[in-house]
C-alpha cells in the first residue's frame, strides 16, 4: 500500500488533518512531504509476544464521518488474558462536537476521563466503569473559557493533570496565562484560579514533576514546534493546593518543546522537537534536567539518540525509570523505530536492551497507569485512497524496558486526541 505519512503528533498533524476537513478556527501547522512510501516498521499490523501486560481501556475522539450529526468518544479495550485489542463490548459512545479532534484528553484518578473542545470552550467529563462504559460527570460539559486560547494552535500537552489527578491545568496562549481547576468528588471540576506568565511568554506544552510539586510551562511557537524557555511554578499544598507561585529564577532558558517528569520527582526529561522535516536540521538528543528543592532546573545530562526524538513518553508508576522517544524521518515519509532509555539515579540515560524497537512506530506514545503498557499512535495519508489512516499499537513493557507487541495494531475511525486508562 502506498502511503504518504502525515505525522500526528498532537499539534502538528491534528491541526494539519483538521485543515483537510475544513478548519477555520485553527492556525494549521506543517503539512509534510509530497513523496510516497510504505509505512515503516514490521510492528504495524503484526503481533508480538511476551512482556508483563495489564488490561486497559483506550478512548479516542472520533470527529464523525460523512453524514454524521455528532462526533463521539470511541472506546477500545486491551485484554491481558486473551491479548485481544478492539472495541469495548456493549459500549455506547457518548457524543461530542462534530468535525473536531479536540484540544486535549486526560484521565484523572484512573476513573475520570476529560476531553476539551476549543471551538465550543467546553470540557466534557465522564466516569469510567469496570466494563469501560462512560457516564457523564454531573455538570458536564463544563464551560471552560480558557480552551478558547487553543484557536492559535494545539500542543501535545496544553491540558494535563497533576499525578494525583486532583488538579487540571490548562495553558491559554491567547491570554498568556495558565488556568487551574480542581477535580472533586465524582469528577466535578471547579476553577481554582490562574496565573499570568511573564510578558510575551506564550505557554504551550505543560508538565509536572513526578511528585506533583511543580508545574512547568514551555514558551514557544506552534508553527515551528520550537520552545525557547521554561516557566516554573510551585503548585502549593493543603488549602493552597493549585495556587501557582513562580519559582525563583523562572523562566529558565532551555529551548525545549516537550517535557516529562519521571516518578521520583528528581528529573525532567525533554526534547527540543527540532527535526529536519520542520526545521531543516535534526537534534538527535534527549535532555535531562534535575529539579532543585525549590523547583529550579539544571541540565545534568544530554543523551544522543539514534533517531530524532519528536515526542517522549515516561511511565508514572514503574519499578525502573524509563523514557521512550517517538518521531518521523527527515522527509516525513515514515515513522522511526521507538527508542527506550533507562534513567539512573544521577540522571544518566542508558539505552535499554533491543532499542531501537522496530514495532508499533508512531509519533506519540502514552502509558497506562501501571506502566506495563505503552500505546503508540500513528496517522498517515493513504495516497491510494486519499484517506487518512489512524492507528494505535499496544506495546508491552517487559523486564528492563524491553518492548514487545502483544496484539495487532488497531485502526481508529478518525484522528483525534486519545487517552489510556487501566481497568478500574
Amino acid at each position: 500500500m502506498t502511503t504518504r505519512v502525515r505525522t500526528l503528533f498532537v499539534a502538528a498533524v491534528l491541526l494539519a488533518t483538521m485543515c483537510l476537513v475544513g478548519c477555520d478556527h485553527y492556525t494549521c501547522s506543517a503539512t509534510f512531504g509530497n513523496s510516497s512510501c510504505t509505512a515503516s516498521g514490521s510492528g504495524l499490523g503484526t503481533t508480538g509476544g511476551g512482556g508483563n501486560t495489564s488490561s486497559a481501556f483506550v478512548y479516542a475522539v472520533d470527529e464523525g464521518t460523512s453524514g454524521s450529526t455528532n462526533g463521539t468518544i470511541d472506546g477500545y479495550a486491551f485484554d491481558s488474558t486473551t491479548l485481544a485489542f478492539g472495541p469495548i463490548t456493549s459500549y455506547t459512545a457518548p457524543t461530542v462536537p462534530i468535525n473536531n479532534g479536540g484540544v486535549g484528553m486526560v484521565v484523572a484518578q484512573g476513573i475520570n476521563l476529560y476531553a476539551g473542545f476549543g471551538t465550543v470552550q467546553q470540557l466534557y467529563g465522564w466516569t469510567i466503569s469496570s466494563s469501560g462504559s462512560l457516564t457523564a460527570i454531573p455538570g458536564s460539559p463544563f464551560a471552560v473559557p480558557a480552551l478558547d486560547g487553543f484557536i492559535s494552535g494545539v500542543g501535545q500537552a496544553n491540558m494535563i493533570t497533576n499525578p494525583a489527578g486532583t488538579l487540571l491545568f490548562i495553558s491559554d496562549a491567547g491570554s498568556e496565562s495558565i488556568y487551574v481547576y480542581s477535580i472533586g468528588t465524582g469528577g466535578v471540576i471547579a476553577p481554582v484560579g490562574s496565573v499570568a506568565c511573564p510578558a510575551g511568554f506564550t505557554p504551550m506544552n505543560l508538565a509536572t514533576d513526578g511528585l506533583g510539586k511543580y508545574l512547568y510551562a514551555i514558551d514557544g511557537t506552534y508553527d515551528s514546534h520550537q520552545g525557547s524557555q521554561i516557566a516554573a511554578f510551585s503548585i502549593g499544598s493543603g488549602s493552597s493546593l493549585g495556587a501557582l507561585t513562580p519559582v525563583t529564577g523562572s523562566p529558565f532558558v532551555f529551548p525545549m518543546w516537550q517535557l516529562k517528569g519521571e516518578p521520583t520527582g528528581k528529573f525532567l526529561i525533554g526534547t527540543t522537537g527540532t527535526t529536519a522535516a520542520y526545521n531543516g536540521h535534526d537534534d538527535d538528543n534527549l535532555y535531562v534536567f534535575s529539579i532543585g528543592t525549590s523547583g529550579a532546573l539544571t541540565q545534568v545530562a544530554k543523551q544522543s539518540t539514534v533517531y530524532t526524538p519528536f515526542s517522549i513518553a515516561v511511565p508514572s508508576n514503574t519499578s525502573g525509570e524509563l523514557v521512550y522517544s517517538f518521531g518521523f524521518n527527515d522527509t516525513a515519509t515514515g515513522f522511526n523505530p521507538v527508542e527506550g532509555y533507562a534513567i539512573s539515579s544521577s540522571g544518566t540515560l542508558t539505552a535499554v536492551s533491543g532499542s531501537p524497537f522496530s514495532l508499533g512506530e508512531g509519533s506519540w506514545g502514552q502509558f497506562d497507569q501501571s506502566g506495563a503498557l505503552l500505546f503508540s499512535y500513528a496517522s498517515f495519508l493513504n495516497t491510494s485512497t486519499n484517506t487518512i489512516v489512524t492507528q494505535l499499537s499496544p506495546l508491552a513493557v517487559g523486564s528492563g524496558g524491553v518492548l514487545t507487541q502483544p496484539a495487532s495494531t488497531l485502526t481508529l475511525v478518525t484522528p483525534g486526541f486519545w487517552a489510556v486508562a487501566d481497568v478500574p
